[in-house]
């Protein structure tokens, strides 16, 4: 067998020593898991790589409280890779407290106005298992000039 033939095997190989994967669970302080939750949301909302956040932080069974969207970790990859790259987010509060991980942030992507969005995740330990979001968009008649942001 020629050397460059296993060259391919040796990547793939080198690519799962070197990856480090969440899931499944193995326990973590708040602290642990404040750290990989910012991990999360900077691999996601900032650098927008959405199939390397979600296979390294999430479980397989992610549950999806989104009433749009089924369950499961794929199922979510295969949804945001298409609408991310579209997606500009400004980043208004992070924070991370008792198994939870919440971001509110402004989205602007596509449409006429932005959109003023909260992710909820929930934590087992050092992986994902869970998610909820609330999304208000904006409207050219309210009558408060501080709405959404």
């Amino acid at each position: 067998m020629r050397l460059i033939n296993l060259l391919p095997l040796a990547l793939s190989l080198l690519h799962l020593i070197t990856s480090k994967s969440y899931c499944p669970p193995k326990p973590a302080c708040e602290k642990e898991q404040a750290k990989i939750w910012n991990e999360f949301v900077d691999e996601l909302w900032i650098k927008k790589n959405v199939s390397l956040a979600f296979t390294t932080h999430v479980d397989l069974s992610y549950i999806q409280h989104n009433p749009f969207a089924p369950s499961g970790r794929q199922i979510a990859i295969d949804a945001l890779t298409t609408i991310w790259p579209t997606l500009n987010s400004t980043i208004m509060h992070n924070g991370f407290s008792s198994n939870t991980g919440f971001l509110h942030y402004r989205g602007d992507g596509g449409g006429a106005y932005p959109q003023a969005i909260i992710d909820i995740f929930r934590f087992d330990g050092t992986c994902i298992m869970e998610h909820w979001d609330v999304v208000q968009s904006w409207s050219p008649n309210y009558t408060n000039p501080r709405a959404l942001f």
